[in-house]
């Protein structure tokens, strides 16, 4: 058994979670196939396990549920990525629980990092969808990536239109790419993933949608999103929770204020009393998220001609000036600057897209 197949054969055990995957892969130090070989009594000492999900990662047939869905997903055109995979999505490991695996058409991209999340209900007002679909073109202008979660309304909306702005666009769903939900947007699916962008799932193949796969859905499109911006959300919305799962993250939250007298507002507003800040137009976007001040104003589109730091901002110029030819990590710029982690990472990729900044295996060094 490759690492691969034992990481896929662990995400196929129904109800194993990723929180009590990590527990059995600490205690495998780090190598997923020692799960394989442990006697029942063993795996059950292991909290979470118990006696059904011990004999589950017992039975031999796992290795044929593993052949079965390679073959299900082959055929479908769907890839999957394990976390032995080197193209799985890093953004996702910075969640306690990332996905042990996710299953992918389509591809991602490095300019997929500079990505913001629209998110709403599935029946927005015309308000909201209007909104919806002014952000998200504004978002296509200037190169952006649209998140959002393929669902009806909002979703759609923003999807739609990063398409019609040839920009690229990301749909995290809530089941697997055999049951696509809803099933009127599996063309909507077709065209993100034919050159467009990605159609993602931590799901199997052949997994059903359910009330609790949407709430799982919405981290993973927090963590992939530079901010998430909620366009109307009623006071228990999907949205919301994907707003509080990007502020945990770091993330900013962007919220366009509704109407005091729309139920579908009422979330959105409250999230603008609690410190959420307040966007009305595309530019305000922009200027909220330092990154796509730089893509707005195509600076990153070619090579600055000096490394000179005159035009850059405050925080910028100060981790410009900390870079040199020895590369460093992010952990060794958040102590040297007293910055969060998340202010570090996104200045970083602004540097980056004025070619300022160079990312190595050791770190980053200055470019410029």
């Amino acid at each position: 058994m490759t690492p691969d197949d034992a990481w896929l054969r662990l995400a196929l055990l129904p109800g194993l979670g990723p929180v009590t995957a990590a527990r059995l892969i600490e205690e495998a130090g780090g190598d997923p196939r020692e799960v394989f070989t442990w006697r029942m009594d063993r795996l059950q000492a292991i909290d979470g396990i118990g006696p059904e999900r011990a004999r589950k990662l017992c039975d031999p047939r796992g290795e044929e549920l593993v052949a079965h869905e390679r073959a299900a997903c082959h055929q479908a055109g769907v890839r999957i990525i394990t976390r032995a995979d080197p193209d799985y999505p890093t953004a996702l490991l910075r969640l306690s629980d990332p996905p042990l695996a996710v299953w992918m058409t389509g591809t991602l991209e490095a300019r997929d990092a500079l990505a913001i999340a629209v998110v709403g209900p599935r029946r927005p007002s015309s308000y909201g969808h209007r909104v919806a679909t002014r952000m998200s073109q504004g978002l296509a202008r200037i190169g952006a990536t649209v998140i959002s979660g393929l669902a009806r309304g909002v979703d759609t909306a923003a999807h739609e239109a990063a398409l019609a702005g040839k920009t690229r666009t990301i749909a995290i769903i809530g089941s697997g790419h055999g049951k696509c939900y809803p099933e009127e947007n599996r063309p909507l699916a077709e065209r993100i993933a034919a050159g467009n962008g990605a159609v993602i799932s931590e799901l199997p193949f052949d997994t059903p949608p359910s009330p609790g796969t949407f709430p799982r859905r919405n981290r993973l499109v927090a963590a992939m999103s530079l901010a998430v911006l909620v366009v109307e959300a009623g006071a228990r919305s999907g949205a919301l929770i994907t707003a509080r799962m990007a502020g945990e993250l770091g993330r900013e939250v962007l919220v366009v204020p509704g109407a005091i007298d729309n139920p579908e507002s009422a979330g959105a507003n409250q999230l603008i009393r609690d410190g959420a800040t307040l966007v009305t137009s595309i530019d305000q976007v922009i200027e909220a998220i330092e990154p796509l001040t730089t893509l707005a104003s195509g600076v990153g589109a070619a090579p600055a001609e000096s490394p000179r730091a005159a035009s850059l901002s405050g925080r910028e110029k100060q981790l410009y000036l900390l870079l040199d030819d020895t590369p460093r990590m992010v952990d060794d710029l958040v102590r040297a600057t007293a910055l969060p982690a998340s202010q570090v990472s996104t200045t970083l990729l602004s540097l980056e897209l004025r070619r300022l900044a160079k990312k190595t295996p050791g770190g980053f060094t200055r470019a410029g």
